[in-house]
């Protein structure tokens, strides 16, 4: 499937399975997702795949500023909790191996290392290290776009190294159940956001705050 679709299908599954609590892991949370939707696809082997590593990383980057950017505006408490949760130490090693990780997949051939469950566990291992409470977010979202790849007729080296890979021949990667695909994660992760008890507590604070 394309780009757009695994990133709003992955933050909605993320949101969906998980649950957020606080504010501080809806964003960190959502954030993780983002990531883990799209990182998959850095793998490359053919040009069009290279165009799609770049919207990868691009998307990566801009998740990873978005969070920052909603920690200090809207103080939601990312970096306190990292700090709580983390040391600087834990930090930077997560960090490094998280992008050792993925220096190592972008050089395997699409859908290969990077599409495996290999993958899904030694990334969200880093990013527990990082960050333990957007762990499942980031595997979840992970594990969503390895799971709709499934539908496409270019198989995943699930069980990588072995060579063998899988897939159900249902559809093209840019066909009709990837735009349709595309629309549900949209409305998904737009409902699961607003709906989310975050979002209803502070729905509710405001409430209590309205004169008379």
């Amino acid at each position: 499937m394309l780009g757009k679709t695994h990133f709003f299908v992955g933050i909605a599954a993320a949101l969906a399975i998980q649950q957020p609590r606080t504010f501080p892991v809806l964003v960190a949370g959502t954030g993780a997702a983002a990531i883990g939707g799209v990182i998959p696809d850095i793998d490359s082997s053919s040009s069009e795949a290279h165009r799609g590593a770049d919207k990868a990383i691009l998307v990566s980057v801009l998740a990873a500023l978005a969070v920052i950017v909603a920690d200090r505006v809207f103080h939601a408490g990312i970096y306190e909790k990292i700090r709580s949760d983390s040391s600087i130490v834990r930090v930077v090693i997560g960090i490094a191996l998280f992008l050792a990780v993925c220096v190592f997949g972008r050089k395997q051939p699409h859908r290969a290392f990077m599409h495996s469950f290999a993958a899904l566990l030694l990334l969200t291992a880093c990013i527990s290290i990082i960050l333990p409470a957007a762990a499942p977010y980031f595997a979840t979202a992970f594990g969503s776009h390895m799971f709709i790849d499934l539908l496409n007729y270019k198989g995943e080296q699930l069980f990588w190294p072995w060579r063998r890979r899988f897939c159900l021949h249902m559809c093209e990667s840019d066909g009709i159940i990837n735009k349709a695909l595309m629309e549900v994660g949209i409305v998904g992760m737009i409902l699961l956001l607003v709906m989310s008890a975050p979002a209803r507590n502070a729905l509710g604070a405001a409430l209590t705050h309205l004169p008379g």
